[in-house]
Order: C-alpha cells, then structure tokens, then sequence
C-alpha cells in the first residue's frame, strides 16, 4: 500500500515537471576580462507528464452508464453530472465532462438503487438476463469478492487501454485482492472510498492542554507515540464528573468509538494481518499462528474495558453519531473516525487534532492504519456493450482521478477543511502512507473482523482461541471459493 496510496507524493513526483539545469565552466581565460564569461546551457531535463496514454475517440453520444449504490459512509459516486460550488465537487464533475468530451459520450446518473444489496441484484440480475445495462460497477467489495469465480465480470487486465501497471491504479491491493491470474476487482484513484474508509485517530485538544498532556503531535514524529502512551494519557482524562461512582453519559473517557472498528484498529496500527498472502498465491490465515494477534487484541480489551476507559454505551455497531457527540463535547479525549466522518467534525467548537493509531512498541519502524470493510470496488460487467469503451473510460477516469481529484480531495477538503494546523497536515501524509490492507477487515469481514474480533469485544468474552477455531472452517471454505478451488 505504501508505494500507490501516497498518491498526492506521486503527483508532486510525477504531474508537476522537475527542471534541473547545470552550467560549464571555462579554464581559459576569457580575452576581455570586463566581458562576462559564456556560459554553457545544459538543457532542461524534464520528467514526462503523467499521462492515461490514449488518444480521443467518437463514441457517437453513446449512453455510458456506472451502476452504484447510495451510502453515508463515502463517496460512491463517480459521474458528477451536478456542480455545487464545493472544490471537490467541481473537480470530479470536470472529471466527467472531460471523460465525456474526450469519448464524445454521454454519462447517464449512476444508477443508485438503494443500499449495497440492492445494487448487487440489480447487477446481477443484468448479468444473468444478458441485457448490457452498465458499463462499469462499483459493488460493496466483499460481495463483489465472493462473484469473482461465478463468470460476473471481466477481466480488467485484459481491455484494451487499461495499464494497470499506472500510478494511478493501486497495484498491491489489487493483486491482493484478487486471487486468480485475472483481475477481476480493482482499485485506483477514482475509488475515492478507499480513502473515506481510512481510519485515524481523533484528540481532543482542549483536553490535552487542560490535563497537560504530552502533544500526541510531538510523539507521532518522534516514533514514540505507541499504546502505552495511548493508555496513560486515556486514564489521566477519565473523570467521573458528577461524583456519584458510577459511568455515565456525562462523564469523561479516555476513548469512544464503535466495537466493529475500535478494537481492530490496533491490529493494524501493529502492522498485523490476519490474513497473509504470497507472490505464489499462498493464502494463510495468521489468526493461530501469529501470536501476536492474540496478544495486541487482549491488551486492547483490557485497557478499555477498565471502568472509565471506554465509553461502554457505544457498544452498537456504526454509531459514530454517538462517538461524535461525545467526542465534540469534550467528554473524551481520543475518538475512532474514518477520513470521511471526520468532516461531522468541522463545526467542533474546542481544537481537534488527527492521529495514527498508535504503534505496539517503539520498536516497531512504521504506523499502520486500518481500511474499514464496506468499500466500493470498481468492476467490469461480463456482458458490456463495448470493451474498448469501457476500459478507456476506466483509465481515463483513475488518471483524472490522479491529476485533478486527488488533490482536491486531500488537500483542500481533508487539509483545509477538516484539519484544524499545519502538523494535522503532516499527519494525514504520514497516514496515508502507513495503510496495512488486511483481508480479514475487507473481503473476509463477515467471519473475520465481525464474526471473530467484534463478538469477543461486543461482550468482553476471554475466548480468543475457541472463538477462533469455531471459525476456521468457514474462513477456509471462503477462501477456497475465492480461488476458485
């Protein structure tokens, strides 16, 4: 994930050009010393322009259509056809129109049916009658991941002008998610909700000037910003405000955040994977054999189930409407969000800052950073009415996506308008490039992060390892079917 999501990196690298020039001195002395000396110009070495490499074609006002399904949760449409005012609006709806000009087609609104299932059967139901309904699809990717082997999509590494070697693609996590020689779900820079589902880590910054705090700022650039320091500073903020013993709504916690996503965070910030792949197609499940898991897991349910820690209420899944409550009210110093619900967060009256989930150890050499289940996945239907087509726009798409979006994206409406100083910025960079893509959060969420780490936290239940083997039937036999075998 490293290399491909720290993608505003890239664009400085490769969209801007880099001049370099060098100058020749003479040794000999030039005959009138008042004259300046010639100078020898080396020209201009240029980095080529990012480029999607294909030439416009008449498509003769064809009828482009991207199926999707409608969420609170990200960004899921990709044919703007609307302007707003908004600076990431009109970057993705220039995005359409210069699409559309370019192919001299026409994108029709993507077809929103409802919620992920609902998009699901209507793209499956396209598939099955034959009837060329969409041309491009973007599903929930778990349910997309369990399609992949029953003939519903093409493969995208095979259209014409697709090169999914480009920056603009996200070439780890594609190969990591598709476990078949073909690629039959992708990744780039127009899924702009595998940026919304990213998590960080929100402190209060009122608190932490009020209770003296060490600046999590400080510790995340001096790599010493792990749990432990997470731990002191949640136990130092907890405040039963009203005296009378008990935990309540009023009172002040360490952490809130939600049971399907707090508890996992940490594993990934380890930089532990349940599920492990390999270059020969390997596929492990590391639950068992990873000791480590077991490890970080429990010592997360030991810190926040102690009285005080973890604002216990926020035990239903989704509910970051209440960790943004309590959040905002100054009655927690650290909240779990993801990139896109963070914007709840602007209207915020007291300082807030965004941060890495914390290492395990200090010996640990990066951050790690969780993608939450519930993405959307761009897909090639089966049955399209014109590959050509498909795959230009799909191209197109992601390098616009790169050269235009993403920097709206994360400059303006992250950087400007949800971080609050010039560190948060430095911190979404360094967020960016910590992301540990694990399959146990995604594809395999069902019987993994909510099947297996959600039920032991949801109950505070001790049970790591039975709860674990009760599982490992169903995950095999899911990870069977993705291959195919």
């Amino acid at each position: 994930m490293k290399k491909t999501l720290s993608l505003f990196l890239a664009l400085l690298l490769l969209v801007l050009p880099l001049v370099s020039c060098g100058e020749t001195t003479s040794d000999e002395t030039p005959a009138d010393a008042s004259a300046p000396a010639a100078e020898e110009t080396v020209p201009a070495e240029t980095e080529p322009e990012l480029s999607d490499d294909i030439e416009p074609m008449d498509f003769e006002q064809y009828s482009f259509t991207i199926l999707t399904s409608s969420t609170t949760t990200q960004h899921a449409i990709t044919a703007i056809n609307e302007q707003t005012g908004d600076v990431l609006n009109e970057a993705m709806y220039n995005r359409t129109q210069q699409v559309a000009e370019k192919y001299n087609i026409v994108f029709n609104d993507d077809y929103v049916p409802g919620n992920s299932d609902a998009a699901l059967n209507a793209f499956t139901n396209s598939q099955q009658a034959g009837d060329q309904a969409y041309d491009l699809a973007m599903l929930l990717e778990r349910r997309a991941f369990a399609l992949t082997n029953q003939g519903y999509f093409t493969d995208i590494a095979s259209l014409e002008y697709v090169d999914l070697n480009k920056p603009y693609w996200f070439k780890d996590v594609n190969d990591t998610i598709n476990f078949s020689d073909k690629t039959y779900l992708s990744y780039g820079s127009a899924n702009l909700g595998l940026y919304d589902m990213t998590h960080v880590l929100c402190f209060n910054q009122k608190l932490i000037t009020d209770l003296q705090l060490e600046s999590p700022y400080d510790l995340v650039l001096e790599g010493t910003w792990t749990i432990d320091k997470l731990k002191t500073m949640g136990e130092t903020a907890m405040r039963d405000v009203d005296g009378d013993g008990t935990w309540g709504e009023t009172d002040v916690y360490g952490l809130v955040g939600a049971t399907n996503a707090l508890p996992v965070n940490f594993l990934a910030a380890a930089r532990q994977r349940t599920i492990e792949t390999y270059e020969d197609g390997t596929v492990e499940v590391a639950l068992l054999t990873n000791p480590m898991i077991e490890e970080i897991f429990t010592f997360v349910c030991d810190m926040c189930w102690q009285t005080g820690f973890w604002y216990t209420k926020t035990t239903d899944s989704n509910n970051y409407w209440r960790t943004e409550s309590h959040f905002q009210e100054d009655r927690a110093l650290f909240a779990d969000h993801t990139f896109y619900s963070t914007i709840s967060l602007r209207d915020m009256v007291s300082d807030f800052g965004i941060v890495p989930f914390p290492k395990y150890s200090e010996d640990q050499k990066e951050y790690g950073v969780m993608v939450e289940a519930g993405t959307r996945t761009m897909t090639v239907p089966a049955n399209i009415a014109n590959p050509d087509l498909s795959g230009a726009v799909l191209e197109t798409l992601h390098f616009l996506s790169m050269r235009d979006v993403m920097p709206a994206y994360y400059e303006v409406t992250l950087k400007q308008k949800v971080s609050r100083d010039s560190v948060s910025s430095q911190m979404l960079d360094i967020i960016m490039d910590s992301i540990c893509y694990d399959l146990g959060m995604t594809m395999f969420n069902d019987n993994i992060k909510d099947g297996i780490f959600t039920t032991l936290f949801k109950g505070n239940l001790r049970k790591y390892a039975s709860v674990v083997n009760s599982k490992l039937k169903a995950i095999d036999a899911a990870i069977s079917a993705a291959k195919g075998e």
